[in-house]
């Protein structure tokens, strides 16, 4: 029985991305540890506060609710492992764990997702745990995302698609 092709239009192994929202996040303190065995560093990057926006949710980054603990590995490639919370405009808490990578050009139009071309790599998936209601969705969805950091002041902007 010959094996069917792996893609094909209208199947399962489609992949379609939907924009559902922005963050951005202020950062509050970035520290970098003195390097581990191997030769990589453990870094600690803290939350200060943030705003969410888009189509499918709307509201803050709850202020000191959490921090990135990155690798910064001896490629020079970055291991994001950030934990926070993001609150809602109708109050629900939202817990996000968002895991990435970040690596090459530092300049902030290099890792922009409006600027692909750019040399730069800033990709991320984040996990969520909303209540019940109309957030609920987040705890069933595959999000993937794409980063922009940004100095003066300090913070990161996150453009998130669902993976439909």
């Amino acid at each position: 029985m010959p094996t069917p092709p792996m893609s094909q239009p209208g199947t399962r192994l489609s992949l379609v991305l939907e924009h559902v929202f922005d963050i951005r996040i202020d950062f509050h303190q970035r520290l970098i540890f003195d390097p581990m065995p191997g030769g990589q560093k453990q870094a600690y990057t803290s939350v200060k506060s943030g705003r969410v926006s888009g189509p499918r949710l709307n509201g803050t980054v709850l202020d000191y609710s959490g921090a990135d603990w990155p690798i910064v590995r001896t490629d020079g490639v970055v291991e994001l492992n950030a934990h926070y919370v993001l609150e809602a405009d109708d109050g629900a808490r939202i817990y996000i764990r968002n895991l990435g990578y970040v690596y090459g050009p530092r300049a902030d139009a290099a890792r922009s997702p409006a600027n692909p071309g750019a040399s730069g790599y800033f990709r991320c998936t984040p996990y969520f745990r909303a209540p019940e209601g109309p957030h609920d969705w987040l705890n069933r969805t595959v999000i993937v995302g794409g980063g922009e950091r940004h100095t003066a002041p300090d913070h990161t902007l996150f453009r998130y698609y669902s993976v439909l």
